[in-house]
């Protein structure tokens, strides 16, 4: 009977799906602004409901939703989602500027400190960057950075030499995970705030491993890996939650997704470009037309498979990002279109869970298929990390599409910026800016971040006309050095403005 209805929803939703399709012509800012708000009340009414729970009170650290009445499952801390409540709380201080979030955010990351200890697994990578990193990142508190450093020693326990890995878990011989790529931004972050140096040489190999042997030719990917722990040698590739052995688990091409893009991010290793560029080219090349994918791409009953917002909702994250730091124009607004239009869908009624009973933000996520018949099962459901990556995606496009500098139409006297980096490595140490301007005058060259805040003003004097150069070393106007990720270069003159993206990796 379960099965009957489940088929029978599923076929109404994908009619809904058609009728809801026409939000692509509304206003996605107004969207987005309209589902962090509905985040926002959803999240209220998750931590009213958890501190009233005469059980476990704000010891609950849920993953997922049963689908009977669309309540979190009760679940400890320790588990390898525990982070995202937090990390969720964490964005929604950091979007609304309360306190109150704040207060919620580091009671919920409280729970969560000790993982930083954890070697069992690789889940510390999980953990601890979604739910202290978040706080680190918003308050600067010392506390967390040491947690931070703790827990990157943690992980780094389970590399092995002999394989050029970390080892996901203690089963098989010596796993790896193609959703171990997130957990090493535990080792990027460490590796340059105080960590040891060796976190971030781990951190490579891991990648490139990974890209070896997880990654196929055609850009889909196997979700483990199984290698000799002794000689290194591969002994068996396989999904543990995919279809089949050798399917495209949509999930774990997300995290390929998110993971080498940020590998690309943090070294500006051209290989790591190629293989986000491909793993992605895979996922959107696969979508159907809602942009949402199933849970598996070979799936044997599309249409009539389920549909898994997670995998959506981290791979619109990866792909924004990815439309930042890529080369090439074409590539940039291939990227940056496929995440709107996952977010557009995302944010339609088809997916967001107003009207519901679930306390997700999202509905028709797929977690752990086991006991998929069940009503504690993970199947059709709202996943809170599936709502943790929306929420950050939704973060990332204000941000991206945020007005940087108004420009003035009439001022049509041109002046041109020419950016000399030392690629593949886009900075290091110091990026060149040569300018050109088109008479003398005033001139103003300065540094803003991509929501339109003055970084840095390089020049600010009268210059003759012609070619100048001056150099950015990496820091703001205190002398402090900003965060690697993108920027604009904007040159104004008494007739012309001109503005370029440009990268700063360090």
């Amino acid at each position: 009977m379960i099965a009957i209805q489940c088929r029978v929803q599923r076929r109404l939703f994908l009619i809904q799906c058609c009728l809801v399709w026409s939000v692509h012509a509304q206003n996605l800012d107004s969207l987005v602004s309209r589902s962090l708000d509905f985040s926002r009340q959803q999240l209220t009414r998750t931590v009213a409901e958890l501190l009233n729970s005469a059980a476990f009170g704000d010891s609950i650290y849920p993953r997922s939703t049963f689908r009977v009445d669309g309540r979190w499952k009760p679940m400890p801390e320790g588990h390898w989602a525990s982070g995202f409540l937090p990390g969720c709380l964490w964005l929604m201080y950091e979007w609304t500027s309360d306190t109150v979030w704040k207060g919620w955010a580091e009671r919920w990351t409280a729970g969560v400190l000790k993982e930083q200890h954890r070697t069992k697994d690789h889940e510390a990578g999980f953990i601890i960057p979604s739910s202290v990193g978040k706080g680190y990142r918003l308050t600067g508190d010392t506390a967390y950075r040491n947690v931070l450093l703790q827990a990157a020693r943690s992980l780094a326990t389970r590399y092995r030499t002999s394989v050029g890995c970390i080892r996901s878990w203690d089963n098989y011989h010596f796993p790896v995970i193609i959703d171990g790529m997130n957990a090493l931004q535990l080792l990027w972050w460490a590796s340059k705030n105080g960590g040891d140096s060796i976190f971030r040489d781990l951190a490579i190999s891991h990648s490139l491993k990974t890209m070896a042997n997880n990654v196929r030719p055609d850009g889909s990917c196997y979700q483990i890996v199984d290698y000799d722990s002794t000689s290194g040698a591969v002994l068996d590739r396989t999904n543990k939650q995919g279809y089949t052995k050798s399917s495209a688990w949509s999930r774990g091409q997300a995290w390929a997704i998110y993971g080498f893009t940020a590998a690309y991010r943090e070294t500006g290793d051209e290989r790591f470009s190629q293989t986000a560029r491909i793993v992605a080219d895979y996922f959107i090349n696969k979508l159907p037309f809602d942009y949402v994918p199933y849970w598996d791409f070979q799936a044997p009953n599309i249409p009539n498979e389920e549909k898994d917002v997670s995998a959506a909702a981290i791979a619109a994250s990866g792909l924004l990002e990815l439309s930042t730091i890529v080369f090439g124009n074409e590539a940039r607004e291939k990227y940056r279109n496929a995440a709107q239009h996952i977010l557009a869908s995302l944010c339609s009624s088809a997916y967001l869970a107003a009207g519901t009973n679930s306390r997700g933000i999202l509905l028709h996520g797929v977690g752990n298929r086991m006991n998929q018949d069940r009503d504690d099962g993970e199947v059709d459901v709202s996943l809170i990390y599936a709502d943790y990556f929306f929420i950050e995606a939704m973060l990332q496009y204000k941000k991206i599409a945020a007005p940087t500098v108004a420009v003035d139409a009439s001022l049509s006297v041109p002046s041109t910026i020419h950016l000399f980096q030392n690629y593949p490595n886009p900075f290091n140490g110091k990026t060149v800016v040569s300018y050109e301007v088109p008479g003398n005058g005033e001139v103003d060259l300065s540094i803003y971040s991509l929501l339109g805040k003055k970084v840095k003003t390089l020049v600010d004097r009268l210059q003759v006309s012609g070619r100048h150069t001056v150099t950015w070393d990496g820091s703001d106007e205190s002398g402090s050095p900003v965060a690697s990720g993108a920027y604009y270069c904007r040159l104004r003159t008494d007739k012309s403005v001109v503005m370029k993206r440009m990268l700063l990796i360090k």
